[in-house]
């Protein structure tokens, strides 16, 4: 008969570990126990799907941080124009423009663009009013360019014409937002060079606006070969307006022709510019 070699332990022994038949088998056991080592395909594997997924998030993330700021300007773009005027844009010849010595002194004479800009502090001596009997709310203008605009819309609507400003007056942030958007859209370079920046854009003093006319009151858009359009472009400079940018003067102004753009220069100015169908920069050549 085999002699059993069990050790068997006293009632309260505390043992740290177990006899077994042989050492091999305790050996097994042992490594058994001990955590397993991931082997490094496995942890390759692992990793990349950890990089990957935060790859992923990060993207995700990044989108929609654009995705929201391309929404908040969109909106402050709302806020700014209105009813969605259309942007002044600059062109070429822009960066050809010549400095002039502005007299500041004089709202009717002053030029602004991009070689010629103006201060924030300039504009904090102009009286600002809000346009009343508006299509659109919040719009703005210097005191002495609305009294006028009033007298050029009685004017337009005897003979059943109706005006609505759709952007006026803009702060120095809301030509950063419009800047921002051009930047985000369509990157900084292009902004750069076809964006007006703050103190760059005649709507940051109130001077100028863009409008529609249209003998429809409820119309949104100006046929720029209507009756209406062609007597407002005829009879503005009786009210101390001009058509800031006109066509095939693109090159000696900076901007695109904007036909929708009036500024505000005082009636003798006006006048002048009209009858010699003269640019403010042609102006300063003389």
């Amino acid at each position: 008969m085999k002699e059993n070699k069990t050790k068997f332990y006293k009632l309260g022994e505390c043992k740290t570990e177990f006899l077994f038949e042989s050492d091999a088998e305790k050996v097994a056991l042992k490594e058994a126990a001990k955590p397993k080592k991931t082997k490094i395909y496995k942890k390759i594997i692992i990793n990349t799907i950890i990089i990957c997924f935060f790859m992923t998030t990060m993207a995700i993330t990044l989108n929609y941080y654009e995705t929201g700021e391309i929404n908040k300007i969109n909106a402050s773009l709302g806020k700014i124009n209105g009813s969605k005027a259309p942007s002044e844009k600059l062109n070429d010849a822009s960066n050809n423009l010549k400095t002039i010595t502005n007299n500041y002194e004089d709202k009717h004479t002053i030029i602004i663009n991009k070689a010629n800009p103006i201060s924030e502090d300039l504009v904090k001596n102009y009286t600002l009013v809000t346009v009343e009997d508006n299509m659109y709310n919040g719009i703005k203008l210097e005191k002495e360019t609305y009294e006028n605009y009033l007298r050029l819309k009685e004017n337009l609507l005897e003979r059943g014409y109706y005006i609505n400003i759709r952007s006026g007056f803009r702060t120095f942030n809301d030509s950063q937002v419009i800047y921002n958007n051009y930047a985000l859209e369509k990157g900084s370079a292009y902004a750069d060079k076809y964006a007006a920046t703050p103190g760059t854009s005649e709507h940051n003093t109130g001077l100028a606006f863009d409008f529609i006319i249209s003998s429809n009151k409820s119309a949104t858009k100006t046929n720029y070969e209507s009756d209406e359009y062609f007597y407002l472009e005829n009879i503005a400079y009786l009210y101390g307006f001009i058509i800031r940018y006109p066509k095939d003067k693109e090159v000696i102004t900076g901007y695109n022709y904007e036909p929708w753009h009036l500024r505000y220069v005082g009636e003798e100015l006006a006048k002048y510019l009209t009858k010699n169908n003269l640019t403010l920069e042609e102006f300063y050549e003389l």
